[in-house]
C-alpha cells in the first residue's frame, strides 16, 4: 500500500502529460468541462433530494398560505384641502361712495376683501381621491383591522382590499398616536374573515421572520429575514414622546409595508411593520430599504387594540413624577453606582408622592423589574392599567426602599388638555336664494355675482350676460369638472341665466338629487378669452 501511495501522484502526472502530448490542450479542457458538469449534476441531485431544504422551502410556502388571507392592502383617499388666498390685496378705503366702488375694484393690487375660508363642512361634498397606501391585517372576526396611525392619519376615506380581491370601505374606530397604532372596522360577514394568529410569546433575536404588506404599491408581498435586535428606541413616534420597543429586522420593509404583519416561522404575528432606516436608490429614486426595518411588538399592539375595541380609547398608568436620566456622574453624587431613573419632582398629591416617594429618589425597580432609562420606566408604567397597585423600589440616602403605589390614569398631554380646536366658521346665510346657493357651495363654486361691464374690463374681454364665479374650491366637484376661477355661467339645464337671481331660480327648479347641467364660459388668462364648456354636476346619493 505504501508503494502505491508513493507512485500514485507520479503516475497521474505522467498520464496527464502523455494526454497533453497526444491530444493537445483541447482534450484537457474537455476533460475539465466534463468534470464540472459531473459536479454540477451531483450537486443538483443532492439539492433536489435534500429533505432539509425541501422541508424549509415547504415551510416558507406554508407561512405564505397561512398569513396572506389575513393581510389587507389599505388605500387612503383625501379631498383637496380648502384653498386660502396667498395674495394680500389692499383693502378698500372705508366709506367709499358706491358710485366709485366699481372703478376702485379695477385698480391693480386691489380686490374685494377675501371672505373667511369656506367651512370644511362643505368639503364632504367633494370627491376624494387616492392619496396614499399602506398595509394592515385582520384582528378578529368582528371586522377589526390593525394598521399604523400614520397610515390613516388625515384620511377622508379608507378602502381595504383583501387578498381575494374583495374591497370594503373602512372606518377608524380609534388611533393611538403615542404608539402609532390604529384600529379600523369593516362591515363583513365574520365567516369570510381570516384573523391572523398572534404569537404567544415575544420574539427573540435571531428568529426567522417574514414581513407582509404592499411595499411600493406591490400588493401582498412577502420578504424574509431574521430578528436583528429587540427593544429598540428610535424616538420617532409622536415627535419623540411616544412609547417604543421596536423589533429590528433585516426582512425587507419598504414604503407601503407600514401596518403589515411581521410573523414568525409558524405564521404567527410577532409585530407590526412600522418604520425603516431608508437609503437612496430605491424604486424610481425613492428612499429604499437598507437592511434596517422596525416593527411594533405584538404584545404592545394587542394591549392597545384591545383597549380601543373595548372602551374606545387607551388608558395608561401614571406615577405623577417628573423624571430625568441618571448618568454615572450624577449617580455618584447620590452615592449610587447602579442603573436607575432620577425623580426630579414627585408631584404633590400624585400617586407616587401619596405613597411616600420623594423628589430626588432614584427609581431602580418596578414590580421587581429593573428600570434603567426614562423610556424603560415610561413604558413599564404606561403598560400597567390605572388603579393597579405596583411595587416601586427607590434608592434614597444609601438605602433601598419599597413603596406600594396605586397608579393613577395618565392625563391627556398638555397640548391636548389645554387646547380647544377652533370650530369651523359658520356657513354664510343662504339669504334670499335659499338652498340653491347652498347647493352651489357644495359643488365648490364660491363668490357668485352677476357678470358686469366692470368685470369684463378687468378681465380684458367683451362683456356678455351671465354669472361670474369668482373662486372655485380646489378639489371640489366643480374644480374637477373643469370650472376655474372667473368662469361665467351662462345656462342652467339649457335655460339662460343673466344674474344671480336667474341662477338661483333655475337651480331651485331642479331636483338636487339629480345631475344639473351647466354651460360655462371658462376664462383662459393666457389668451384673455373664454372657452365654452358644458358639464354636469351632482352629489353623492347619501347626501
Amino acid at each position: 500500500m505504501t508503494s502505491v501511495r508513493s507512485y500514485g501522484p507520479s503516475l497521474v502526472l505522467l498520464a496527464t502529460a502523455l494526454t497533453v502530448l497526444l491530444f493537445g490542450p483541447s482534450a484537457v479542457r474537455q476533460i475539465a468541462h466534463a468534470q464540472v458538469d459531473a459536479d454540477i449534476q451531483l450537486a443538483r441531485n443532492e439539492l433536489s433530494t435534500s429533505p432539509v431544504l425541501m422541508e424549509l422551502n415547504e415551510a416558507f410556502t406554508q407561512v405564505s398560505e397561512v398569513v396572506e388571507p389575513s393581510v389587507v392592502h389599505i388605500i387612503i383617499k383625501r379631498r383637496q384641502p380648502t384653498r386660502t388666498s396667498s395674495a394680500s390685496p389692499r383693502s378698500m378705503p372705508p366709506n367709499m361712495p358706491e358710485r366709485f366702488r366699481e372703478f376702485f375694484e379695477q385698480m391693480p393690487g386691489f380686490d374685494r376683501p377675501e371672505p373667511a375660508p369656506e367651512p370644511d363642512d362643505y368639503r364632504r361634498f367633494d370627491p376624494s381621491r387616492p392619496a396614499g397606501n399602506g398595509s394592515g391585517w385582520v384582528y378578529d372576526t368582528a371586522g377589526h383591522i390593525i394598521t399604523n396611525h400614520h397610515v390613516v392619519e388625515n384620511a377622508d376615506e379608507i378602502e381595504v382590499r383583501f387578498a381575494d380581491g374583495t374591497e370594503r370601505p373602512a372606518t377608524v374606530v380609534e388611533t393611538d398616536p403615542a404608539t402609532d397604532i390604529a384600529v379600523l372596522k369593516v362591515d363583513m360577514d365574520p365567516a369570510t374573515l381570516h384573523p391572523a394568529a398572534l404569537a404567544p410569546s415575544p420574539v427573540r433575536q435571531g428568529e426567522i421572520v417574514f414581513a407582509f404588506g404592499s411595499p411600493l404599491r406591490f400588493d401582498f408581498s412577502m420578504s424574509q429575514g431574521i430578528v436583528s435586535a429587540t427593544d429598540r428606541q428610535l424616538n420617532i413616534i409622536d415627535q419623540g414622546t411616544g412609547y417604543e420597543r421596536f423589533i429590528q429586522t433585516d426582512a425587507a420593509i419598504n414604503r407601503g409595508n407600514s401596518g403589515g404583519p411581521l410573523t414568525n416561522i409558524r405564521g404567527e404575528v410577532v409585530g407590526m411593520n412600522t418604520a425603516i432606516a431608508a437609503g437612496g436608490g430605491g424604486l424610481g429614486g425613492a428612499p429604499g430599504f437598507i437592511g434596517l426595518g422596525f416593527a411594533i411588538p405584538t404584545e404592545m399592539v394587542q394591549r392597545v387594540a384591545d383597549q380601543i375595541i373595548a372602551q374606545g380609547r387607551v388608558s395608561r398608568g401614571f406615577l405623577g413624577v417628573i423624571i430625568g436620566e441618571l448618568d454615572p456622574t450624577l449617580a455618584e453624587t447620590y452615592g449610587y453606582n447602579g442603573r436607575g431613573v432620577l425623580i426630579v419632582t414627585a408631584q404633590e398629591g400624585g400617586p407616587a408622592a401619596d405613597a411616600g416617594v420623594r423628589s430626588r429618589d432614584i427609581i431602580t425597580h418596578v414590580n421587581g423589574q429593573p428600570v434603567g432609562t426614562i423610556s424603560e420606566l415610561r413604558y413599564t408604567v404606561a403598560s400597567i392599567p390605572p388603579l393597579t397597585d405596583v411595587e416601586v423600589t427607590v434608592f434614597r440616602d444609601g438605602q433601598s426602599l419599597d413603596f406600594t403605589v396605586t397608579l393613577g390614569e395618565l392625563p391627556e398631554r398638555m397640548a391636548q388638555a389645554g387646547f380647544t380646536p377652533p370650530t369651523n366658521a359658520p356657513a354664510a346665510e343662504p339669504d334670499a336664494h335659499g338652498n340653491a346657493m347652498d347647493l352651489m357651495l357644495k359643488y365648490g363654486m364660491n363668490r357668485l355675482k352677476s357678470f358686469t361691464n366692470a368685470d369684463a374690463r378687468q378681465l380684458q374681454v367683451e362683456h356678455f350676460p351671465g354669472v361670474l364665479v369668482r373662486s372655485v374650491r380646489q378639489g371640489s366637484r366643480a374644480s374637477l369638472a373643469g370650472v376655474t376661477d372667473n368662469s361665467v355661467i351662462t345656462e342652467v339645464m339649457g335655460q339662460p341665466v343673466t344674474s344671480v337671481d336667474d341662477l338661483a331660480a333655475a337651480v331651485a327648479e331642479h331636483d338636487p338629487d339629480d345631475p344639473i347641467r351647466f354651460t360655462i364660459e371658462r376664462y383662459v388668462p393666457r389668451f384673455r378669452e373664454f372657452q365654452t364648456r358644458v358639464l354636469a354636476l351632482d352629489l353623492p346619493d347619501s347626501e
